[in-house]
């Protein structure tokens, strides 16, 4: 990777800086002083367009892609600041929130979507396995992904199948949907789905769509999952008061940063809703989401993790991204404790 460009008086100008990952995935980072952000699954080229206002005074859009930004520097900044203040990212953010810090070590879930070499039931079951030899006990996968067509539903099907019984019944096997699927599609294959015995099923209606969601909870016999992309409580509240949510996922990416997330997470327990975040990302918003979800409940859902994209991954932050086995242990020192490698590989 590379830094960010500097003017003349040496200061840090707000650009994206790229880790091309692979070819579906991109890192954008982004560096406010010493503190860094993530604020990928933006196009690089309107990422820039955005720090730039958001550089000069002007206020960013209430889009996914304003939210995104806001969520990268609102990370970054919580970064910085917790490093002067001499903190771990937790321990500042839970001074600010009135929470405690209720655990240093992070179980982890594996996303085994972008690790598939091909869209087959064994590719995803061969995958699976080798998440499982890493000590993973819960995996997650988007079958339905990539399979254009009217047998879209079947050969998900056949996916999900594949993983289930790769990672055997006592293990958890997590769906992601996507929104592909419509309700009345998810219906039909309502008996399928419950076979599966699924931790939960994300992403089957918009969190405004209550009686969707309704209709799918009655139908399924999974818990539900969602909220990826929401960073409000007005885009939370219909789905956590409906009684079919059960899982909500924001992610500090696109719900405007830590801060934002943690007051997502405090409606969702009010609502009794357990709080997941999504986190389908590099390592610097991978750590900002462990220190989060370090004043989550320790009983609630693991955390997301990106599992065998790259074998380099760890590698691309100092001191190595902290991960063991199907865990995160937040690092000792001040604010997301990592930083970004500034040299190309």
């Amino acid at each position: 990777m590379t830094t960010a460009p500097a003017d003349t008086s040496g200061r840090m100008l707000p650009r994206p800086i790229r880790v091309p990952v692979t070819e579906r995935t991109t890192w954008l980072l982004v560096q406010h002083g010493y503190g860094w952000g993530e604020l990928s699954d933006i196009p690089e080229a309107e990422a820039s367009r955005l720090l730039a206002m958001a550089a000069s005074g002007a206020a960013l859009p209430d889009t996914f892609a304003g939210r995104t930004v806001t969520g990268g520097l609102r990370t970054a900044e919580a970064d910085a600041a917790a490093r002067d203040a001499g903190l771990p990212l937790a321990d500042w953010l839970a001074e600010r929130t009135a929470r405690p810090v209720l655990r240093r070590t992070v179980p982890l879930y594996a996303n085994i979507n972008r690790a598939l070499p091909r869209r087959t039931p064994q590719a995803a079951a061969d995958t699976a396995r080798q998440a499982i030899a890493a000590g993973h006990s819960t995996v997650k996968v988007a079958p339905f992904d990539g399979l254009p067509g009217p047998d879209r539903i079947a050969r998900g099907l056949d996916i999900a199948r594949a993983v289930r019984d790769a990672i055997g019944p006592q293990r958890t096997l997590l769906l992601d949907a996507h929104h592909l699927l419509t309700v009345d599609q998810l219906l039909l294959r309502a008996a399928e789905l419950t076979e599966l015995r699924l931790g939960w099923l994300e992403d089957t209606a918009r969190l405004d769509d209550v009686e969707g969601l309704r209709r799918v909870r009655a139908a399924i016999d999974a818990p539900l999952a969602g909220g990826e992309f929401a960073a409000t409580p007005a885009q939370v509240l219909p789905a956590l008061r409906s009684g079919a949510l059960d899982v909500l996922m924001p992610d500090v990416k696109h719900a405007g940063g830590p801060l934002r997330v943690l007051r997502l997470a405090a409606l969702a327990a009010d609502h009794g809703v357990a709080v997941s975040p999504h986190n389908p990302s590099g390592p610097v918003a991978t750590a900002a989401s462990a220190h989060v979800s370090a004043l989550l409940p320790p009983d609630g859902p693991p955390l997301e993790i990106m599992f065998g994209e790259v074998p380099w991954r760890g590698t691309t932050v100092t001191p190595p991204e902290p991960l063991t086995g199907a865990a995160y242990t937040l690092r000792p020192e001040p604010g997301i404790g990592i930083t970004p490698r500034t040299t190309e590989r």
